[in-house]
């Protein structure tokens, strides 16, 4: 069965795609935004809504891995099933043919409903480290990357999630480079760690972002 996205860039509230490496401070500036009005979509909690009991992934999801990525209470256990698909490229490879598309078309739906909402936001925020390597920037009409140096991101990981600095940077190595993200990008946004030139930067490109159009 094929699962597209039901939602067209250009028509309504305009959506922003923002991506960038894990740890590359994609929150923070979705932070930003919000503070301006934007409503964010954030990828990485519609993840875990399509693989909870009853959502669109966790039968198949359960069917490919096994019941031992259960927990007790028969949810999928994340870190489960990361130990198994971080390690194992096919392994990943075949969540993400299971998960993405269902993270796509509830993500439309999201959208769908923002450009109806009354008031409509200015902006609407699709915040997803891995937005191109699922093709979800055909979600937006618009996309900045954010990018940091690969050992800031690894200090990040280890103090925030407390990785090894092998499984860091294991997590980095399975997402595309700051180089070919900034090839698809529409914008390169630095984040080096200085939070007033971060804030700056997303007020100056704020201005720079479309206008709402009729829907």
């Amino acid at each position: 069965m094929k699962h597209e996205p039901q939602v067209s860039p250009g028509k309504g509230t305009p959506v922003l795609g923002l991506t960038g490496g894990i740890a590359s401070g994609k929150s923070t500036i979705s932070g930003l935004l919000a503070k301006r009005g934007a409503a964010i979509i954030d990828a990485d909690q519609i993840g875990h809504e399509v693989i909870r009991p009853g959502g669109e992934a966790y039968a198949e999801v359960v069917a490919a891995f096994g019941e031992d990525i259960l927990g007790a209470d028969g949810t999928i256990a994340r870190p489960k099933l990361g130990a198994i698909v971080f390690r194992d490229p096919a392994m990943l490879a075949r969540l993400n043919a299971i998960s993405h598309p269902r993270m796509a078309e509830r993500m439309a739906g999201r959208i769908a409903e923002l450009r109806r909402a009354d008031p409509c936001p200015p902006l609407i925020v699709l915040d997803a480290a891995i937005l191109f390597e699922a093709r979800w920037e055909g979600l937006c009409d618009v996309v900045w990357t954010v990018e940091t140096e690969a050992d800031t991101a690894v200090e990040r990981l280890m103090a925030r999630n407390g990785f090894t600095r092998d499984e860091a940077r294991g997590r980095i190595a399975s997402q595309l480079n700051n180089a070919e993200r900034a090839q698809r990008a529409h914008r390169v946004i630095p984040n080096h760690g200085d939070l007033a030139a971060l804030e700056r930067e997303v007020e100056a490109r704020w201005k720079d972002l479309p206008a709402a159009t009729p829907a």
